[in-house]
């Protein structure tokens, strides 16, 4: 997913939720799961955080995490997500996703080598977890570890004890 764009990433989220559902249910989950676009001039700036949040509300949408209001910065990181009660942002000197602990102030653990690889997996987990939201589906441990065997596929083992541990036991 190489030149991932906050429209690509946005398109891809409908088109998954579309692939996943039936008629009735489909304003409602479009409501709760897909962010709304702020303009009808997207402003893109090749950013993808940044133009993900200049040009989408992001507010109370949750597609596999919390996002945060709005993007927060400090000299070290920026933060665009809200897994209680750790903040997930991006390493400014490293490019790496962190999964930071506010109350310590340390990184708890790195999610991914970067931006793209993070959404990448996010798209994975979101399309796993669609057949749950509309049918209610309950997930076995085989699917869990199948999951995270594709998860495997993307990112380099430093950074996949997140997801072992929500998925790989």
């Amino acid at each position: 997913m190489r030149d991932l764009t906050a429209i690509k990433f946005v398109e891809k989220l409908k088109e998954l939720l579309n692939k996943n559902l039936i008629t009735s249910e489909k304003e409602y989950l479009f409501e709760i799961l897909i962010p709304e676009t702020k303009n009808n001039n997207p402003i893109l700036t090749k950013n993808f955080l940044s133009d993900l949040y200049e040009n989408y509300n992001l507010s109370g949408r949750a597609i596999g995490f919390n996002f945060l209001g709005k993007l927060e910065e400090n000299s070290e990181y920026v933060f665009f997500v809200l897994q209680d009660p750790f903040y997930i942002g991006i390493e400014k000197k490293t490019k790496e996703i962190v999964m930071f602990d506010p109350e310590f102030e340390m990184v708890h653990l790195r999610l991914a080598k970067n931006i793209e690889q993070f959404f990448q997996v996010i798209l994975l987990i979101y399309e796993y977890g669609l057949p749950s939201w509309v049918y209610e589906k309950q997930y076995s441990k085989e699917d869990r570890n199948k999951l995270f065997e594709n998860i495997t596929k993307i990112l380099d083992s430093k950074y996949l004890t997140y997801y072992e541990q929500s998925y790989g036991n």
